[in-house]
């Protein structure tokens, strides 16, 4: 993948200001994947060392691949009658709202606009919050 292609409309916008200054700004391929890594752990509510992630270019059209465990609340720590949200809808509802916030936060922080994004499930966490990673 060419990072150099990565927030292209971005930068061209930003140099129409008056405070442009010559030269360029790309994200590397590896600070890429950490990103979306750091963004999977937060949509997933997992911890970052359980994530793989990886990102592509595939004619200009960018992909993510991500690998991650399902964040599950075991039901006896559960308060009676009163379900955390997170642990709810099927698996498949679930990684389609990781995905919306996988998307998005790359479009906000990378100017990346990505085309595809595809999640294996690896695992199950036992779904306590993780503040270690989180992108703000």
């Amino acid at each position: 993948m060419s990072a150099g292609t990565l927030g292209f409309e971005q930068e061209a916008k930003l140099q129409n200001h008056s405070t442009a200054r010559a030269g360029y700004t790309s994200i590397s391929s590896g600070t890429m994947d950490q990103l979306v890594a750091v963004i999977a752990a937060e949509a997933f509510n997992v911890p970052l060392r359980d994530v793989r992630a990886g990102i592509n270019d595939e004619q200009g059209q960018v992909s993510v691949s991500l690998a991650v465990p399902v964040a599950l609340t075991i039901m006896a720590e559960l308060p009676s009658k009163n379900i955390r949200m997170d642990n709810a809808g099927t698996l498949f509802e679930r990684a389609a709202a990781a995905k919306t916030v996988v998307t998005q936060r790359l479009q906000e922080l990378a100017g990346t606009t990505v085309h595809r994004v595809d999640v294996r499930f690896t695992g199950i966490h036992d779904g306590k919050l993780s503040t270690a990673g989180r992108v703000q």
